[in-house]
């Protein structure tokens, strides 16, 4: 399907071309598949984008707190408390996909066996640090790995330095760095760093499988060009992205 086929009503104008740019918030997880859509809504319409990242919990905040872009994503249950609250349009509400946690190491490093209970933590217990995303600043999987490393018996100290990072994508460029050992979080955020190798998701029973969702806010400012946009990130063109990013789609 070509670009100009999947948006038909919205062919590249003087008018698109000379308009502010779309603007879209979204959490690191997406951030990648976003930033190619983006580029392929700017090819279809002429309409610049522009895009800026958080984690959910800064996401949500930001638009509670009044920023008001055309496009907002977050973790399902974030984006569907905004929803609840009057800050984005409930019929705007499009899944983009979901997104399950994995481990990362630097690329050149041995890759452990992590696909049991076991294994996994076995390999936790004995590494010197673990990346995790910052529960206190809410992003979306935070608690859940800490609540997991607990369960694996990974200690809170006298263990594995536990290192918060606000979001995950910063873990694992830290991981890409040498800096720390490892990093538990989205997989889509690992797969975007050449230096890190995703070495496995967790384990079925361990993981926390997060949809990510799209929606206008009700204060956006140009919510029609906003319906366009959700149209082509939920439609073929986007899905085929998400997809190759790493996302469960359809």
């Amino acid at each position: 399907m070509t670009l100009r086929r999947a948006l038909p009503i919205l062919l590249a104008t003087p008018a698109l071309a000379q308009a502010a740019p779309l603007s879209i918030l979204g959490t690191g997880a997406t951030e990648r598949p976003i930033d190619e859509i983006a580029k392929a809504f700017t090819h279809a319409t002429g309409r610049a984008v522009r895009t800026a990242t958080g984690n959910g919990g800064q996401v949500a905040a930001r638009i509670r707190g009044g920023e008001a872009p055309d496009v907002v994503l977050n973790a399902g249950p974030a984006l569907d408390g905004l929803i609840r609250d009057g800050f984005a349009v409930a019929g705007s509400r499009r899944e983009m996909g979901r997104m399950r946690l994995a481990v990362a190491v630097k690329r050149g490093s041995a890759l452990p066996e992590i696909t049991t209970e076991a294994g996994l933590g076995a390999y936790l217990r004995s590494v010197a640090s673990i990346g995790v995303s910052d529960a206190a600043t809410g992003a979306t999987s935070g608690q859940h790995v800490l609540d997991l490393l607990a369960r694996l018996g990974v200690p809170a100290a006298g263990g594995p330095r536990i290192a918060p990072f606000t979001r995950g994508i910063t873990a694992v460029q830290a991981v890409a760095r040498g800096e720390i050992v490892t990093v538990i979080t989205q997989a889509s955020e690992i797969t975007a760093v050449p230096d890190a190798v995703l070495v496995a998701p967790l384990p079925d029973h361990l993981q926390l499988i997060t949809p990510y969702v799209a929606a206008i806010p009700t204060r956006a400012p140009d919510s029609a060009a906003a319906e366009a946009f959700l149209a082509m990130a939920s439609g073929p063109v986007g899905q085929a992205v998400f997809r190759a990013a790493g996302f469960a789609v359809g």
